[in-house]
């Protein structure tokens, strides 16, 4: 019985933790609904996110946001830079907003 009792218990665990996952996962509707592997502590992943995304968020024109998907991945901030996909002063204006995880 108590062995029973023990893996009903982790059960419940596994179930619970899986759950919780899922909700921190993806924001709750009304804050745009993005989900966490395109929005990292507030911030957008360039790796991750549309040019839609991209072009509503950091406020960038279509042009240069297709140019921040062409060139994926970054693994990091400042290959925006190294690689010449945006100018210094936009870089200058968005690093604070942008983040990078490998997709």
């Amino acid at each position: 019985m108590r062995i029973l009792s023990a893996l009903g218990a982790l059960g419940a665990g596994v179930f619970a933790a899986a759950w919780l996952d899922r909700v921190q996962r993806h924001r709750w509707p009304g804050k745009r609904g993005l989900i966490d592997d395109r929005l990292i502590d507030g911030q957008i992943n360039i790796n991750a996110a549309s040019e839609a995304e991209i072009i509503s968020v950091l406020g960038l024109d279509a042009e240069t946001a297709e140019r921040i998907v062409e060139h994926r991945p970054y693994p990091s901030k400042l290959d925006l830079l190294g690689r010449m996909v945006v100018p210094e002063e936009v870089y200058l204006r968005i690093k604070d907003r942008i983040a990078y995880k490998a997709a």
